[in-house]
């Protein structure tokens, strides 16, 4: 099987991602990836959802609980932030908690492509004081697609390679708090998220580029509000994955505050049941802030 990146989509792919064959989708299993990272340059990246602070550490893990393999699949996603502007050692404090859990099911829809449906709901938090939090309930489509799959050739090419991937539209189905802009104004409404990878060299080494846009129900519902883009080098070898990126998130239907940052990103990956040492490649299951 081959696994698509998507490395930073906040929402990650159930199972990484992957385009797989099948041969798994009625076991149970416990899979995914503990992480850790560190923010190597950050001008303006917020430590806390009220966007106040400097985030320094990221510590994250990401588990797909299979029912009955991709067929029915609960993810869990948390997030822990910590802020480089506290004094001492509570820089290494949280500052941020972000909880993402839901259901999903994934099938093959045709040679290299399959489909993932599922629902979510996220709550983000400051831990270290009160403040502004953000919560919301939504409904995602994803197309995933392994070119390696269907393109003679390719794979050859790439020494064991791929350019891979996935297309997602999201309906934010309940949204009492979950902004449009990075200046937390707005409502978000829809979402529109794009990645693409290239791996070679047995998937050792990848770039990867994602793209998802928002937009604000309460302005122009079908039109984007605002940005976030994100370039990465990734290498990785068995279970061990570290990846180079970086992140820009900006409005794009008025001026406003931006958010960047370059950060480096430590993941090792786990499989409980079958202790199966397969790439960690669930850049899918690797979160963005």
């Amino acid at each position: 099987m081959t696994r698509t990146a998507s490395a930073l989509d906040k929402q990650g792919s159930a199972h990484g991602g992957e385009v797989g064959d099948g041969a798994d989708e009625n076991l149970f299993d416990i899979e995914g990836a503990a992480m850790i990272g560190m923010a190597l340059v950050n001008p303006d990246y917020a430590a806390r959802p009220d966007n106040t602070g400097h985030t320094l550490l990221r510590y994250a893990l990401h588990a797909d609980i299979d029912l009955l393999g991709r067929k029915l699949s609960i993810p869990l996603d948390v997030n822990v932030f910590t802020d480089r502007d506290r004094s001492g050692s509570a820089k290494f404090s949280p500052t941020e908690l972000d909880v993402i859990t839901g259901l999903t099911t994934t099938t093959k829809l045709s040679k290299g492509l399959d489909g993932e449906i599922g629902a979510r709901v996220e709550h983000d938090r400051p831990v270290d004081r009160g403040g502004f939090s953000q919560t919301y309930a939504d409904l995602r489509a994803r197309a995933l697609y392994s070119l390696a799959d269907v393109v003679p050739g390719l794979k050859r090419d790439l020494v064991d390679g791929d350019v891979s991937g996935y297309f997602g539209l999201g309906w934010f189905a309940l949204n009492p708090s979950y902004a449009a802009r990075p200046d937390n104004t707005g409502s978000a409404l829809f979402r529109y998220s794009g990645h693409a990878e290239l791996s070679v060299w047995k998937d050792r080494v990848s770039l990867g580029f994602d793209a998802t846009f928002f937009t604000d129900r309460r302005k122009n519902a079908l039109g984007p509000s605002e940005l976030d883009a994100t370039y990465e080098i990734i290498g990785h070898t068995g279970r061990y994955e570290l990846h180079l990126a970086y992140e820009r998130d900006m409005p794009i239907d008025r001026s406003g505050k931006v958010q960047s940052f370059v950060y480096a990103l430590f993941v090792v990956g786990f499989d409980l049941v079958h202790d199966a040492e397969k790439p960690v490649e669930g850049r899918g299951t690797i979160i963005s802030p």
